[in-house]
Parts: structure tokens; sequence; C-alpha cells
């Protein structure tokens, strides 16, 4: 994504160097054609330039974050829309280029007004719930679809308004000093940024932040007009007059020739920077959270990294940036590397330090902070490589073209290249790799210090670091596969991979499930204990205290499963029961039937819908469960939509009168329990909270887990064995939090 205004502030620069103080005067004694018109135009492109940068940024959240519950509530929801966006810059950079070249400037207005009324067609930005998903196949065309059906031609329009204005402004009022105009769009771009998670997602419900956005879009619209209705009535004329000679002489310096060599330079920086803030969100998303935080932090690195290069160039010192990107690079795999953070440890002890890499290795905050820090230097670097490298005023088209070509790549090899490539997020050492390559070139140029220049040395030096640096980062940890991964997969939901655990004890030793780095369930290789329900799962657990109870005083059960795992609980099942599974990951389902056995040993009838469940449900009639199973949170990823008041109206459409819905809170970093909590006021439902803290060392048999049963069920709740197992849970939330289809926020629930 391009910073917008550069070619502005180039062009003030050449015209600023070629003005004469006596031509100055000069001008100055020459009355405007009409200083009032001028003033107007420049306020109005002042303000259209502030609301596009400022609504260009702040559709990204708010628009992924109303479809990311349709896909399941997957990172790949925000890289697919990234993708989108970029490429959706380049095609109204190119269309500002193309109209630009092959239109005077009346015609441009005409034809830029016409599409911004024709592109009312699409508000309010909300899409329409029959292009939700039926299933998971094909998610990021439908994500492309949906995107280009509901928010395609505003945010096109949108997207072309940096180059476009810019050529206005420079037509209309030539010699004018736009930098307000610069620092305003960054201002707007940065402050609709920070402004979503901290402001807006807190205070506005999805459909208000889609109107609200509306309103912007036709008050974006209403001030292109009055900038329109300027140029119709003034023709092709500047609205200020300036000396022929000042024009000559800033027509004289521009450089009317760009090479080959330089456009895949500028498209080469561009990629790398676009390629690392994609690899940074999906690495952050994987280890946090899916939240519009993990996504808005990076594009607000990436965005200042721009906004420090092209506003103030001489802030980039080539040098000292490359060695800091150098530190920033190797802290981060250092704490991803099991065996430099030991090394380290061992110097930090016989230097009498009290402190511990090791400590931090599972460190998220600290982790990701690392992240952040790598993605600000490596697209520092690249960033500033860019502005180095740009053209001359009249050639600056070209520039962003380039760029945004460039921008579109990364993204698209992020989203579309990666998965199918990798079994697992490679993208993050491949990111560090690059943006190390591109540090140690940058060093190679300007040496190490002012006293050690570039040299035959230095570069050589360079090409040793890089070499063991990159030995380095491959070797860290960061899928979580290691000698007794027994198989990887990867999709657009994620990685999965199988690994064999306790090898060498042939009782204990089974599969077990990994999502990302979140544990899914395990099963025994040992045929005498291959049907006893493991983990999360087990007898001790929440779960098997619902399933002892219904199996007492029901001779058949229905039971709907919400996220299919290992397939553990189809073990649970009787011969008059129904077990119902949804998943929306397809390799999930393909892992479940063929590498674990639960699903087969089942003696109920099995089935599994591959859907978002809660779709899936609202489709279905009513399937008269005793039991819902809400197993779909225990991951990184946490798919809101499924904890809504709204969701629960659709569990309590499919459940029996005495029926119980059980949810599967275990999570590293978020705290649900007052979003459950208000979702169990909301709907009049009695909470039993049942945790089990598992105080042995028998394998994978059972596992620390936290449940809470909702229901109306007395008897259940009054059962002697309920009672003795559960806790209060009001003992772990101090208010609780009601989350609607309108409104979440995983901010307020992280622990």
């Amino acid at each position: 994504m391009a910073v917008q205004n550069s070619s502005l502030t180039s062009l003030d620069e050449n015209i600023q160097a070629n003005l004469d103080p006596r031509q100055v005067q000069e001008q100055g004694n020459h009355p405007e054609k009409d200083s009032k018109v001028a003033m107007l135009f420049s306020i109005w492109c002042a303000i259209s330039i502030l609301l596009s940068a400022f609504l260009v940024f702040q559709i990204q959240p708010v628009f992924s974050k109303m479809i990311l519950p349709w896909f399941g509530g997957s990172p790949a929801v925000w890289t697919a829309c990234l993708m989108f966006f970029q490429l959706t810059l380049l095609a109204g950079y190119a269309y500002a280029f193309s109209v630009n070249r092959l239109l005077p400037l009346k015609g441009q207005a005409i034809v830029h007004l016409a599409l911004i009324i024709a592109s009312l067609l699409y508000l309010p930005i909300i899409p329409a719930d029959s292009a939700k998903p039926t299933d998971g196949a094909f998610p990021i065309l439908r994500i492309l679809w949906v995107l280009i059906s509901t928010i395609g031609l505003p945010y096109f329009l949108l997207s072309s308004t940096a180059p476009l204005f810019q050529a206005w402004y420079a037509a209309k009022l030539p010699g004018r000093v736009p930098y307000r105009l610069y620092a305003l769009s960054n201002v707007g771009s940065l402050v609709a940024l920070l402004s979503f998670p901290f402001l807006i997602e807190p205070m506005m419900s999805s459909t208000l932040q889609a109107y609200a956005w509306s309103a912007g879009f036709i008050t974006f619209g209403v001030f292109t007009g009055l900038m329109t209705i300027v140029i119709l009535r003034t023709n092709n004329d500047p609205l200020i007059s300036l000396p022929e000679t000042i024009l000559n002489a800033n027509a004289e310096t521009a450089d009317s020739k760009v090479t080959l060599k330089n456009w895949l330079v500028w498209l080469s920086l561009a990629a790398i920077g676009s390629f690392t803030l994609l690899a940074i969100s999906n690495h952050l998303s994987q280890e946090l959270t899916v939240s519009p935080l993990m996504w808005v932090l990076p594009l607000s690195l990436y965005l200042i990294t721009f906004i420090i290069n092209f506003d103030r160039p001489q802030w980039y010192n080539r040098r000292a940036w490359a060695i800091a990107s150098l530190v920033g690079i190797f802290a981060f795999a250092s704490v991803k590397n099991e065996k430099l953070t030991q090394r380290f440890d061992i110097l930090f002890n016989s230097l009498g330090l009290e402190l511990s890499l090791v400590d931090y290795k599972h460190d998220v905050i600290v982790q990701s902070s690392f992240a952040l820090a790598s993605l600000f230097f490596i697209c520092m670097i690249a960033h500033g490589e860019l502005v180095r490298n740009k053209p001359a005023a009249n050639r600056l088209t070209s520039f962003y073209m380039a760029m945004a070509t460039g921008g579109a790549l990364g993204g698209m090899t992020v989203a579309l290249l990666c998965p199918n490539l990798f079994t697992t997020f490679f993208e993050t050492p491949l990111t560090l790799i690059l943006g190390l390559a591109l540090t140690l070139w940058v060093i190679g140029q300007t040496g190490f210090h002012k006293k050690l220049p570039s040299s035959t040395g230095t570069k050589i030096a360079c090409v040793a670091i890089g070499l063991y640096l990159s030995v380095i980062i491959l070797k860290c940890e960061w899928s979580g596969v290691n000698e007794d991964t027994f198989a990887k997969y990867r999709n657009f939901y994620g990685t999965l991979r199988v690994d064999i655990e306790n090898i060498g004890n042939s009782d204990l030793q089974g599969y077990g499930l990994y999502h990302g780095n979140t544990f899914h369930g395990f099963q025994f290789t040992n045929p005498e204990m291959s049907t006893n329900p493991t983990t999360y799962y087990a007898h001790s657990s929440g779960l098997g205290a619902a399933f002892k109870h219904l199996h007492q005083n029901n001779e058949s059960l229905r039971v709907g499963i919400v996220g299919l795992g290992t397939g553990t609980t189809a073990i649970y099942s009787r011969e008059n029961d129904y077990f119902h599974f949804y998943e929306i990951n397809p390799l999930v389902i393909k892992i479940a039937e063929n590498t674990f056995s639960y699903l087969g040993s089942s003696k109920g009838k099995v089935k599994t819908t591959l859907a978002d469940a809660r779709i899936a449900m609202e489709r279905e009639e009513n399937q008269k469960y005793n039991l819902i199973v809400l197993d779909a949170f225990s991951g990184d990823g946490i798919p809101a939509h499924l904890l809504t008041t709204e969701a629960f109206d659709v569990y309590k459409k499919h459940l029996s009168p005495n029926g119980i819905v059980a949810v599967h809170i275990s999570n590293r970093y978020l705290n649900l329990f007052p979003v459950v909590a208000g979702t169990a006021g909301h709907h009049n439902l009695e909470m039993v909270y049942i945790e089990y803290l598992q105080d042995d060392d028998s394998g994978m048999e059972e596992a620390s887990s936290d449940w809470i049963l909702l229901t109306n069920n007395q008897e259940f709740i009054g059962d002697e064995e309920v009672q003795e197992l559960s806790q209060d849970p009001r003992n772990y939330y101090q208010s609780p939090i009601k989350w609607t289809d309108q409104y979440s926020n995983l901010i307020e629930v992280m622990k």
C-alpha cells in the first residue's frame, strides 16, 4: 500500500528549487485569477485527500471483521482481504494513470464524478446474507467475490484519489507547496487504523460502522463534486498565475526517462515491504489471536515507515537503520532458537546477570514485540531505499504504478502461493531472510561505521553474517514441527500437524493433533486404550460429567458438536445415539477419518458436515439436541460469532427442553468467562463450571480443561457428582460481557 501525496512533495521541491526571490516577488504582484475560488479548491482538495485516506484504511478492519465469522475466524481472512486491498490499490493507480494521460482535465473530472455517483449504489457497505458460504470450499475466491460485490467500486475510487487529485491540484494550483496535504493524508490513515480497535470497535456496532463509513464516502463524493464544478467552470486553466520562466525552469530539471532497472527496483522494494507486512501479520495472528488489533498494529508500523521516509527523507540514515535492522532480526531469531537462547543464558550466568532468554521463549508479548520490531526495521529499509530512488516529478505516476504492483505481488505471494508451496508458515523465516539480505546489501554499500567504510572486506563480512544468521533463522522453532512429527498440512484455515507422542513407551504412545501451536487431541495406538476419551474430553472433564449424567437419564442421545478435532467426542456415542459434527476445515475431517479412529470406533450414528457450524445450523430444521458441544475456542483464533447472543438463539432453537450447551473455554490468552456469563444471563441459562487440572504424568490420557455447561436442567445442576466437580464461575470474572453479532471485542477479554 503506497503512501499518498509523495508526488506533490517532489513537485514542490522542484518548483521551490527553481524559484528566484525576485521572481517570487514579481509573482506576488500578479493577482490570482480568482483567489477565493483557488482557496476553496485548495481546501476541498485537502479535505478530500484527508477523508479518502481515512476511509481507505478504516474500511479494511471494518469489513474484514464483518466477514471473518463466515470463514471460521481464520487468520487467512485478513491476508486475503489485504491482498484484495492491494490489488484494488493497483487498479486505482492504473485508472488514475490512464485517465490522466488520455483525457483532458475536464474529462477526468466528469468521468470520476460519474463513477462516484454510480458507486453510491453499493451503499451501505453491508454484506448480504446470501453471500454467506454454504461450506468451507474455495474460501479465498468467495472472500474476493464478497469484497468486490460489496465495496469494490467505492474502494477502487478511493484508491485512485492520491495520484489523481494530486494531478488536479498541480494543474489548477501550480507552484503551491502542499506539505499540509501530505501531512493530513498520512494523519488520516493513521487515525483510521488506530481509532478502530480502541475507539470505533468498542463504541459502535458493525452495522453502525458500515453506515458511518457510507456517510463518510458520500461526504467525499460531495467535495469531489465541488472540485469538479470548479474544473468545469475554469476549463483547463490554472487558478493562479505563475511566471512562465519558473514553469519552464522547473520543466527543464525533470528527468524524462524511467528505465526498466528503475521500475524493477521500485517494484522489488515495495514487494519486500508488502510481503513482510502480511507474513508478520499472519505470524501474530497464529501466535496470539485473530482480531483487528493484530491487523492494525503491523499495518500502522508499515504506514509509519512510509510517513517517516517520504515526509522526512533526512531521517533515513542508511547505515544507522541498517545496523538497527540487523540487530532486530538477530534478536527475533535469538528468542526463537532454542540452542541460541541456552548459550546466551550460559553467558548471562557467567557474567552474574539474572537474565534468562528461556523464560521469554514462550512469552507471546515478548515474541510479538520482536516480530513487530523486525517488521518496522525491514519496512524502514525497504521504503527508505524507495525514497532514495524516487524519480523526478513528471514520472511519479510510473513510480506509483511500480509501488502498487510490488505491493500486490507481495500480497498475492503470501495469500496464494505460500499456502500451496509450504506445509508450515515458512513465510515468517523467509521474510526475515529477505530483510536480512536487503539490510546487509545496504551495509555493504555504507560500511559498518564511518571508520569502516564500504570495501571488499565489508562485503565479504556481510555475506558471512548473512549465511550465519540465515542458518539461525531456519533452525528456529517457527512451526512446532519436530523429529516426532508424523504428518503436516496447511490450507486456508491454518497449519495442522500430527505428532507421535510418548515414543518408546508402548503403553502410552499415540498420535497428537496440533493446529498451529495449539494441542487439539490425542489417541493411543494401543488397541486396548484407543477407545478411551482423552485430554480435554476425558471422563474427568466437564464434558465427561455431562455425558455421564445424560447417559443415565436418556435411552438415546442427539448431540451436535461444533469443531471436530480428532473426533474424540464420538467415542461417547452408544448404539442408538446420533452425533453430528460441524467442521469448516476439510483437512481436519481428512485427518480425523484417516489418522485417528475415534469416528470409526463410535457405536452410534455419526455425521460430519463441512461448513461453518452456525451457518449450517441456521439453515437446518430443529435437531432436538440433548447436548450441543462448542469446541472451537481452545485455539488462538477465536470465532467470536459462535459466542454471540444471536448464536445462542440458534443453539436454543436446536436444543431439547432439558438440553445442555457445553462450552470448552480452555485458552492460553483469552478469558472467555465474562462472555459466556453475558450470554447465559441474556438467555436465562444457569452456569456450571467444571475445571480439571492435570496433576500426574499419565501421558496424554488427561489434560487440564475448562468447561462451562449452560442449561436449565435442574436435575443436572443438582446432581451430587456435578456439584462436587463444579466451581463458582463468578470467581473468574468481575462482570458479564455480552457479545452480539454487531459487537465483540477480544481486547477486553485478553488475560
